[in-house]
Parts: C-alpha cells; structure tokens; sequence
C-alpha cells in the first residue's frame, strides 16, 4: 500500500510501515498551518498508528502556537517521530520543540535519513 497527498504546506507519502511527511520550500508554519498539515495527515493515516519522518529542511520558522499544537494535538496516531534537518536552521527549530514539550513519543533529530529510517524502524514497532 503506497499513498500520497500534497497540500501547500508539504507531501505526504505513505507506505505501510511509515508517514513520510517533506515540508514545503522557505516555509513559515504558524498555526492555522499546523492544523491543516496535522489535519492532512490523520486523514491519510485514517486512525492508524505508526512512525513518521518529517523533511524540515526547508522550513525556516515556526511560531510558539504551532509548535505547541503539533506537540499535543499533533501527536496522535505517531508511534516515533524523527526530524530530518539541516543546521543551522531546522537544527535550532527542532532543539525548540524537543526542549520545550515533555514528549512521550520518541523523537529525534538526524542529519542523515538512513539514521532516521533506521530510529523509526526500532522505536516505531507498535
């Protein structure tokens, strides 16, 4: 099973074992974002758990209500949880929303996807 979708916000890419979700160029995610790229993703995930891997590279900020909101509401449904990043940036925008919310999904931050992919695979078993 293979899915995909693609809002202004990102592109969503689902396979059986994993969310793949790559962010859009030059992004600035404030709330009303967040919710519709949370939104999209449940939908394609329609109730079902499992680890994913969102491609922040491109992002360049997100704003304290949209943090907060993908940390709570935007967790459901996500078994593990790794950032693929590109320092400077993304590498402070991820340190933020680890730092800041008591996270009980496991989440990291990578440079390289085949370390990400390898984290999900083992801390996304449900």
């Amino acid at each position: 099973m293979k899915r995909s979708h693609e809002n202004k916000y990102a592109v969503y890419l689902m396979t059986e074992a994993l969310m793949h979700i790559i962010y859009q160029k030059d992004l600035c995610i404030d709330l009303r974002a967040a919710q519709m790229i949370v939104r999209d993703r449940m939908m394609l995930q329609n109730g079902r758990e499992m680890p994913v891997l969102c491609d922040i590279r491109e992002v360049r900020r997100v704003n304290k209500p949209a943090r907060d909101y993908l940390a709570l509401e935007g967790s459901q449904w996500i078994t593990a949880l790794a950032f693929l990043i590109d320092p400077p940036v993304t590498d402070v925008i991820s340190s933020i929303y680890l730092g800041t919310h008591a996270l009980t999904t496991p989440t990291r931050s990578f440079t390289k996807k085949s370390e990400a992919l390898a984290f999900l695979k083992k801390h996304g078993q449900q």
